[in-house]
């Protein structure tokens, strides 16, 4: 039932969290998700007391204890604790670079990388990398965007994925 809810794009559990329209397959991937509105973390390490709010979220933890690098590039003796480390370094070897600086017409193939050059390269003096989409407020530090987002927007859905802004400029910008 829930690989067929794949194919046709059923999530039936929907999170509570007031403003939040996050929906899932299953009733375990939406308590994981409601998690992280609660701060709840009840997942922890028994080597070092690393709290986690997912099984998930542990198990990717243990792997610096262990040292296991399950995921490997077939076309290097490249190898990682994570899927996503995995599907970046693979464009290591593809050319692909799908992340842009809005300001120039640099590219990489990391969405990090962008952070870097905007903030630390120097060629874009005076550029905020969190600009509100409600108003003038601009900033570099993710935490003061996403405490902005929460204490002056309540309608703002996950302020919490501040970091999803990132780079992002209002269209009058480009006007001005």
């Amino acid at each position: 039932n829930n690989h067929m809810k794949l194919h046709n794009g059923e999530k039936p559990y929907k999170c509570i969290w007031p403003s939040c329209h996050y929906a899932f397959l299953n009733l375990s991937a939406m308590k994981d998700h409601y998690r992280t509105h609660t701060g709840e973390k009840s997942y922890l390490c028994d080597l070092c007391g690393f709290a986690g709010g997912t099984r998930h979220a542990l198990t990717k933890h243990r792997r610096q204890h262990t040292g296991e690098r399950p995921f490997k590039c077939k076309l290097c003796n490249f190898a990682s604790t994570t899927q996503s480390h995995l599907s970046r370094h693979k464009r290591v070897h593809t050319g692909e670079k799908p992340y842009r600086c809005p300001w120039c017409d640099y590219r990489s193939n990391c969405a990090e990388n962008i952070r870097k050059h905007i903030l630390h390269t120097g060629k874009h003096e005076g550029v905020k990398m969190y600009n509100c989409p409600k108003c003038t407020f601009a900033t570099n530090s993710p935490m003061e965007f996403r405490n902005h987002l929460k204490d002056n927007h309540l309608d703002i859905e996950n302020p919490d994925l501040a970091y999803l802004h990132a780079g992002k400029i209002r269209e009058e910008e480009f006007f001005i």
